[in-house]
């Protein structure tokens, strides 16, 4: 049985990953000498692959799987959580922004007795209008979502093999590794840890990414924005009800008329932008119920090294 596994998902790493090999190297000796890395190459379209073959070859501990195609950072996670052996496991990027140094931290943390510990980054090199925006995303996350979700914190983490176990029978085809660990339960804590800087490269998550994954986790995780959907309709279904009755008692007591098209064409088109709105939530739920009875593979695995 191994001790520890290193599970990092790379896309387009090529420049990083025998630098990352090197410093994970020199910090897991100083917790245990039976350890494992497990690189998943998501799709990577340069010479991420070729990189740790030729690491494979330099040292046996590191292993891989290449995945057929670019299925998305949190399907190679459960690609790579699925072929570690383990007792303890590791989640963390491989652009070396999570830092193998803090590993020795996690694993002392999690051995005071916790099934999972989580890094909380800090000193993160982002500018003050984009951390703005990113307060505002989160509020608006943990309110759709009814989860809590810690904008320091992202995927870089260490879990047990109880926990391992119970991520592998979680059934459903949406796949948000951190949001999932929450969901299991078991006991929890965290970390704080600098936030490390990419040795080469552009990060692959955009703003317009995370968006279309917090979207997809409130979607996956929450029922919210459908009573959300059925207050709203409920709202102006009142509103309706009263501007009606007032209309019709000035009509009898004050000889009141409606007058104003433009103003109705307007209520109009305002009410047909929130039956709008309604229907795109239920379809975007229809479509996940689609996507989950279709019941295809998560991955499909192209090469790997054991």
């Amino acid at each position: 049985m191994v001790y520890l596994s290193i599970v990092i998902p790379i896309y387009n790493e090529e420049l990083i990953v025998k630098e990352l090999v090197n410093r994970l190297n020199n910090e897991l000796i100083k917790i245990n000498s039976n350890y494992e890395i497990i690189f998943v190459d998501d799709g990577s379209t340069d010479q991420s692959w070729k990189r740790v073959l030729e690491s494979n070859i330099e040292n046996a501990k590191v292993k891989g799987l290449k995945l057929s195609r670019n299925f998305g950072h949190h399907y190679a996670i459960t690609a790579g959580l699925n072929k570690s052996k383990g007792d303890w496991v590791v989640v963390m990027d491989g652009d070396l922004q999570d830092r193998p140094e803090v590993i020795s931290k996690l694993h002392l943390k999690a051995l005071e007795g916790f099934d999972v510990v989580f890094v909380s980054r800090a000193n993160r090199p982002e500018g003050f209008f984009y951390k703005i925006l990113q307060r505002i995303f989160y509020i608006l996350l943990n309110f759709l979502s009814g989860q809590k979700f810690d904008s320091t914190q992202a995927n870089f983490s260490i879990i047990n093999r109880q926990v391992v176990e119970a991520f592998k029978d979680f059934p459903e085809q949406a796949r948000f590794y951190s949001s999932t660990i929450k969901w299991l339960g078991f006991t929890r804590a965290s970390i704080e840890a600098d936030h490390g800087r990419r040795l080469e490269g552009k990060p692959s998550y955009t703003f317009k990414k995370r968006v279309k994954l917090a979207t997809d986790i409130i979607i996956a995780y929450s029922d919210r924005p459908l009573k959300f959907a059925i207050g709203l309709g409920l709202i102006l279904s009142a509103f309706s009800l009263i501007l009606s009755a007032w209309v019709i008692i000035g009509y009898f007591n004050w000889g009141f008329t409606v007058i104003g098209w433009p103003s109705l064409i307007a209520s109009i088109l305002f009410i047909g932008g929130i039956n709008m709105i309604i229907l795109g939530i239920m379809g975007a739920y229809i479509s996940r119920i689609f996507q989950e009875v279709k019941r295809r593979p998560l991955y499909i695995i192209k090469d790997e090294l054991k």
